[in-house]
């Protein structure tokens, strides 16, 4: 059994997000009036480790609607696919999101799943806390440890830098079943998730 195998625990949370933005907002790391990463999706995978391979056991899907800047803007919806009308009609309240990603995160015990992303997304999370008023004393705070940047297991493998997280499956000639929506935060995660397995099986079949 390899050391990345090893190091994956027995389930865990592959996830993504995306939060609202506007033309040149990120080269000025969204320094523009009024403009704040609000969430607007997080797409998440609950993933569980087999004998050899990972395999996806659920998928969460959720909308927010963003409070500060509630319509979204031409460039978000171009880059992401999200329509304003997805948002108005299945988009939920902040607190109620973070509930709901909260209850996927963990078992039947209470105990937590560890979470990865690509880059460590829980700094946006911690963001919409913020922006949201919610108590540091929150159980969403004390959450932040179970939080981990996902580049690390594909660094031996590719440049990471020259991909996103919707886009590394690229990196491994990989054919995706399911269509390709870059910047969709449930699609990134599957991204994640494909690119993980693939590394997974290989390695996995050199040790047999």
């Amino acid at each position: 059994m390899s050391k990345l195998f090893k190091s994956l625990p027995e389930t865990f949370i592959i996830f993504d997000t995306e939060f609202t933005a506007w033309k040149g907002s990120q080269e000025r790391d969204w320094s523009g009036e009024n403009e704040e990463r609000e969430l607007v999706q997080i797409g998440a995978l609950k993933v569980k480790k087999l004998k050899t391979t990972i395999k996806v056991v659920k998928k969460l899907n959720i909308y927010i609607k963003p409070r500060i800047n509630p319509i979204l803007s031409d460039y978000f919806k171009n880059l992401t696919g999200i329509e304003q009308s997805t948002i108005d009609e299945k988009g939920k309240g902040f607190r109620e999101s973070m509930k709901t990603f909260y209850r996927f995160c963990k078992n039947k015990n209470g105990e937590k799943f560890n979470l990865y992303s690509f880059g460590n997304d829980y700094h946006v999370i911690k963001e919409n806390l913020k922006l949201n008023s919610i108590n540091k004393k929150s159980k969403f705070y004390k959450w932040e440890r179970k939080f981990f940047d996902i580049t690390p297991f594909f660094e031996p493998y590719v440049d990471v830098k020259k991909y996103s997280s919707g886009t590394l499956y690229k990196a491994f000639k990989l054919k995706p079943r399911s269509k390709t929506s870059v910047h969709n935060a449930l699609w990134d995660g599957i991204s994640l998730y494909i690119s993980l397995k693939h590394i997974v099986k290989k390695i996995e079949s050199d040790y047999e």
